[in-house]
C-alpha cells in the first residue's frame, strides 16, 4: 500500500476505522493484511493494486506457513478489504472472491480445561482478606457459571449485574454489539456480593465492574481490566493454586460448559446459556470424552 494514491490509502485507513466495528477483528485484519502487502513487495515488487488477481491471492494462501484456520482469517480479511475497495471504485473487481479456503475442521477444542477438582481448588486457594482477591475470585466465577467470554465479563458495568425478580442476571456485552442476559448461579451470586459490596460499588452503575488494582495498594482504581490482565491474573492464581498453568480466558467457558453437560444439561441449553450462533460451536467445548477416554486407555495392563 506504499506506493497508493490518495483516494487508495483514505480507503484502506476507512476500511479498518469505518468498516469493522469489533477491534479484535480490526486487529487481526490489520496484521493479516500488512503481512499479505510485505509479502507482495517481495515477491511481487512494482505490483500494483488493480493488478493483484486471484492467482497471486491463491498462491499466498497456498505458501502461507500459518494454520489452516490462519490462512483462512488471511483469505477472510484480504476478501474484505478488496470487497470494500470495489464498493469505494478503487479497484474493479476482487480478485479474492473465487479464491477457496483451505478445508479446515475442528472437531474438539484446544481449550484447556480444568477439572472440577482443580475449580473447586482454585476458587478455594485464592486469598480474600482484600479486595484484589474477592475481584479474581468473582471474575474468575462469573466466566465459569455463566458460560462467558472474557470480554462479556470484562465488558460489563455495575449496572449489567442487576436483580430481575428474586434472583441477579448478568447483562454480558457479547460480539456485534449484542447484549445477552443470563441469571447468576448462587455462587457466583455470592462472590459478587461481597465483592462489590467490599468495594461499595452498589451505587456506581456506570462503572466498570471489573476494575485494575495496582498490587500493592489494593485499591480499585475505576480503570477497566483488560484481558491481557486478567490473563496474567488467571496465570498467576492457577500457579499459586497448583492446577493446570495451562489455563487462560477461555479455560472457565469451556470448563462450565463440560460441568454443566456432564451433570445432565443438555447441549441446546448449553448453547443458549453461551450464547453461540451454531451449535456446532458449543460441541467444541464439550470435554467429557476427555475423561472416558483416560478411564479407558488405563484399562490396558501389561
Amino acid at each position: 500500500m506504499g506506493r497508493a494514491g490518495e483516494r487508495t490509502s483514505y480507503r484502506y485507513i476507512e476500511f479498518f476505522t469505518a468498516g469493522i466495528r469489533n477491534p479484535n477483528t480490526r486487529l487481526a485484519y490489520y496484521r493479516a493484511l500488512t503481512r499479505f502487502f510485505d509479502w507482495l513487495e517481495e515477491c511481487y515488487p512494482g505490483l500494483e493494486l488493480h493488478q493483484v488477481n486471484s492467482i497471486v491471492v491463491a498462491q499466498y494462501v497456498e505458501i502461507h506457513p500459518g494454520s489452516a484456520q490462519t490462512r483462512n482469517q488471511h483469505l477472510s480479511a484480504i476478501r474484505s478489504l478488496f470487497r470494500w475497495l470495489v464498493t469505494g471504485g478503487v479497484v474493479r473487481e476482487n480478485p479474492a472472491a473465487e479464491v477457496r479456503g483451505v478445508k479446515h475442521r475442528v472437531k474438539r477444542g484446544k481449550t484447556p480445561v480444568l477439572s472440577d477438582d482443580e475449580m473447586k481448588e482454585l476458587l478455594s486457594s485464592i486469598d480474600t482478606n482484600h479486595i484484589v482477591g474477592l475481584r479474581d475470585r468473582a471474575l474468575i466465577a462469573a466466566m465459569f457459571f455463566s458460560f462467558a467470554r472474557i470480554g462479556a465479563v470484562l465488558g460489563m458495568n455495575v449496572g449489567d449485574y442487576f436483580s430481575k425478580g428474586k434472583r441477579y442476571w448478568f447483562r454480558l456485552h457479547e460480539k456485534g454489539g449484542k447484549y445477552h442476559e443470563v441469571p447468576v448461579h448462587h455462587t457466583a451470586e455470592e462472590y459478587l456480593d461481597l465483592y462489590m459490596d467490599e468495594a461499595n460499588l452498589r451505587d456506581e452503575k456506570t462503572t466498570p465492574l471489573f476494575q485494575t488494582a495496582p498490587r500493592r495498594s489494593r485499591t480499585l482504581t475505576g480503570v477497566r481490566l483488560q484481558r491481557q490482565e486478567a490473563w496474567a491474573m488467571v496465570k498467576r492464581r492457577a500457579l499459586a493454586a497448583g492446577v493446570s498453568t495451562d489455563a487462560c480466558n477461555h479455560t472457565f467457558r469451556a470448563s462450565g460448559i463440560t460441568n454443566f453437560l456432564r451433570n445432565g444439561g443438555s447441549r441446546d441449553n448449553a448453547q443458549k446459556i453461551a450464547a453461540h450462533e451454531d451449535i456446532r460451536t458449543t460441541a467444541l467445548y464439550d470435554r467429557r470424552e476427555d475423561a472416558i477416554s483416560l478411564d479407558e486407555i488405563e484399562r490396558i495392563h501389561l
